[in-house]
C-alpha cells in the first residue's frame, strides 16, 4: 500500500498538487493542518487526524460536516507529533511505502523530528521519503540502487545518523568510495553527484540519511 501523508509544515501548491495527482496514492492520511492543503486541492483523506490546534477553523469544520468518521482527535498534551501519529497510522494500516509533504519549513525543531520519524518507519520495513520541492530525503542501513533516469534533483548527500558507517562503498558517483567509514561530525559526505547510469550505496552497518536535492 502507498500512503500519501500530509501534514502542517511547508507546502509548496504548485509541487504538492503535482505529486497529488500522480494517483499514485492507496490511502492519504492528513495530520492536523494539513487539512488546509487538502480542502484547497479537493482532496478528501481516508484518515484525518490530529489535535488540530493548528487546523484551520473552516477547514476542520468542513471535513467535519463531510466526512467526520474519518476524524479521530487527540488531545493538544500528548508525547506524539501529529506527523508521528500519522506515521504510526500509516505502519498499522500497512502501507509498503509512505511519502510525507509538509514535513519541512521554517521550523527546525519539527523538521528534526519528523526526519527521526523515517527511522521507526525503516524499522518496521517500510519505505518512507520526506518530500519537498527541492529534496528527497530516506533513511537506510543497507544497499540502496539510484538510477540517473530516476533521481530527484542533481545532488546526493549522505549524512550519518549513528556515529559511524562502515563498509561504505560507492560505486556510479563523482566521488566513489571502497570500504571506507563516514562518521558524525564531519560533513564529507554532502553534494555527490550520480555520475553513471546505475550508482549504488553499500554499508556494513550503520544507518544513513540520503538526501537529494534540486537546489
Amino acid at each position: 500500500m502507498n500512503t500519501l501523508i500530509i501534514t502542517g509544515g511547508h507546502i509548496d501548491l504548485p509541487f504538492a498538487k503535482k505529486q497529488v495527482d500522480t494517483g499514485l496514492w492507496d490511502c492519504v492520511i492528513s495530520a492536523d493542518s494539513g487539512l488546509n492543503f487538502c480542502r484547497e486541492a479537493d482532496i478528501e483523506p481516508d484518515v484525518i487526524l490530529g489535535d488540530f490546534d493548528s487546523a484551520d477553523p473552516d477547514s476542520l469544520r468542513y471535513f467535519r460536516e463531510k466526512c467526520p468518521e474519518r476524524i479521530r482527535t487527540f488531545p493538544a498534551q500528548k508525547d506524539e507529533t501529529d506527523t508521528e501519529l500519522a506515521v504510526w497510522q500509516a505502519i498499522r494500516m500497512g502501507s509498503d511505502r509512505i511519502t510525507l509533504l509538509g514535513a519541512t519549513g521554517s521550523r527546525l525543531d519539527h523538521v528534526l523530528g519528523n526526519l527521526h520519524l523515517l527511522l521507526p518507519a525503516m524499522e518496521a520495513g517500510v519505505e518512507c521519503l520526506i518530500l519537498d520541492e527541492h529534496n528527497r530525503i530516506r533513511m537506510i542501513r543497507d544497499t540502496l540502487t539510484m538510477r540517473k533516469t530516476e533521481q530527484f534533483g542533481l545532488y546526493v548527500s549522505l549524512i550519518p545518523v549513528t556515529p559511524r558507517v562502515e563498509g561504505l562503498t560507492l560505486t556510479g558517483f563523482v566521488y566513489e568510495t571502497k570500504n571506507d567509514i563516514l562518521a558524525a561530525g564531519k560533513a564529507r559526505g554532502v553534494s555527490n553527484e550520480i555520475r553513471d547510469d546505475v550508482a549504488r550505496i553499500e554499508m556494513k552497518s550503520g544507518i544513513l540519511l540520503v538526501i537529494e536535492s534540486a537546489d
